[in-house]
């Protein structure tokens, strides 16, 4: 079988495909042509209920080639799920030209279910995509959502495949569920780095009440508590507020995060506070109720990559004032430039008029590193592609860069970009990279714009 994938991958170098991936000893053409946005593209978008449950399709591809995405188009992560959907929509287009010019007698069609940001909505989306007949699944996005699936997807031999989850507690070796991203182990030390950074030795965690907001919490946290002791500092992160998700005001939580603030600073100075912020879209809201208390416009925030890049925090005008006065860094893994990145944000950022975060970059790649399996294979069997993707990864280099599982099927290691809603002219505010986490040092390296405000 790996002389077969090697195989592939040199016919298609040397037929001169145009393809959406690489391999470490040579990168392939990109595509020759590239559908213009909001071009017609096989995706079909459905809500459709059916109660049966029809088998896959016999060994010997042909016809139309079903791949599932659960993608939170609404609710608090809709921003990723439309980026993550039009970075499908270019793989599919690429991947059905490449099939049709290689003669092959199928190609995918991709069923996008909306999950709305709710576990509940995901659970009986992912039922209605085994309905069809789907065994074969891009997403869910968050890791609740993974968290409610995945007993479902482990004993239907469903193959989930999740660009954005990043739950330690979903990090399980032999489960149905691969991760194109790392997961909190490595976000956590980020985030603890950043805030040491920024000076903050007394930290209030505000976070969202769920698998992925107490798993993030609770990395980061053990971690800061750690870096204080090594450095003979006091500190750590105090009590904070655990919210529930769906919450949609917030005036109770923000005038109780002004409550321990002010103690906090009052007891060891501003330099010295900082507030954690993990959740999505919801920190709108949130930020909105915070306005009205002088003194958390004093304090450090680090937030997560449940809010790095989204649109609603730099369309929302006071909320982005907001940002960029307190110097609000949001930590998400990064992301190498190449030829396919490029290519992929490009493209987004023509259809969405945005650039996109990291997990469109590895929902792109993970449609691909499917169909490449099922091209080595020609068998719509989920056990074996499961069984072949970590192989498929050992050659690919898509638009997220090499893609290496670790021991529990998740991205092994990642740099970690620092992302800030920026004031690039009066009152008017875009997303911008203000410096990287270092992996390999444990260490903050500041983009030179940003040098000005970085602490000294």
């Amino acid at each position: 079988m790996e002389t077969k994938v090697a195989a592939l991958f040199l016919i298609a170098l040397i037929v001169g495909v145009g393809i959406g991936y690489g391999i470490r000893a040579a990168t392939a053409p990109a595509p020759a042509a590239t559908p213009a946005p909001g071009a017609t593209a096989t995706v079909t978008v459905t809500k459709t209920v059916t109660k049966t449950a029809p088998a896959a399709p016999a060994k010997g591809l042909t016809g139309k080639i079903k791949i599932g995405a659960l993608l939170a188009l609404t609710g608090e992560l809709s921003t990723y799920g439309e980026n993550s959907k039009a970075a499908l929509e270019l793989a599919l287009s690429e991947i059905n030209k490449w099939l049709k010019e290689r003669g092959e007698d199928w190609e995918i069609e991709l069923i996008i279910e909306d999950t709305a940001t709710d576990p509940k909505t995901c659970f009986d989306k992912i039922q209605i995509l085994y309905g069809r007949g789907v065994r074969i699944v891009i997403g869910p996005m968050t890791s609740a959502e993974v968290s409610e699936v995945k007993k479902y997807a482990d004993a239907n031999k469903i193959l989930v495949i999740a660009p954005s989850s990043t739950s330690p507690a979903l990090s399980i070796p032999g489960d149905w569920i691969y991760r194109y991203c790392p997961d909190d182990t490595i976000q956590g030390p980020a985030a603890a780095r950043t805030l040491l950074v920024l000076g903050a030795r007394w930290v209030v965690p505000v976070w969202r009440g769920d698998t992925w907001g107490d798993g993030v919490k609770r990395e980061t946290e053990e971690v800061f508590k750690k870096m204080l002791e090594k450095a003979g500092m006091e500190g750590g992160f105090v009590e904070g507020i655990r919210y529930a998700p769906g919450t949609k005001e917030f005036s109770a939580e923000a005038a109780k995060l002004n409550e321990i603030v002010s103690g906090l600073v009052e007891k060891y100075g501003a330099d010295k506070v900082g507030i954690y912020y993990v959740g999505f879209e919801e920190a709108v809201a949130f930020v909105l109720a915070c306005r009205e208390y002088d003194i958390l416009w004093k304090v450090a925030w680090v937030g997560t990559d449940g809010t790095a890049q989204l649109a609603p925090l730099a369309e929302t005008p006071e909320v982005a004032e907001f940002g960029w006065k307190v110097k609000w860094l949001h930590p998400v893994f990064a992301v190498a430039a190449n030829p396919i990145y490029e290519k992929v944000k490009n493209y987004v950022i023509q259809k969405l008029g945005r650039e996109p975060d990291p997990y469109a970059y590895a929902s792109y790649d993970e449609l691909w590193s499917v169909a490449i399996a099922l091209e080595t294979l020609d068998e719509y069997d989920p056990e074996k592609v499961k069984a072949i993707l970590p192989s498929i990864l050992e050659h690919y280099a898509g638009a997220s860069g090499m893609v290496i599982l670790n021991e529990n099927g998740d991205r092994a290691f990642s740099d970690y970009n620092l992302w800030i809603v920026r004031e690039v002219s009066p009152g008017k505010y875009e997303w911008a990279l203000a410096g990287v986490w270092h992996f390999a040092t444990d260490s903050v390296t500041w983009e030179e714009w940003f040098s000005e405000y970085a602490p000294k």
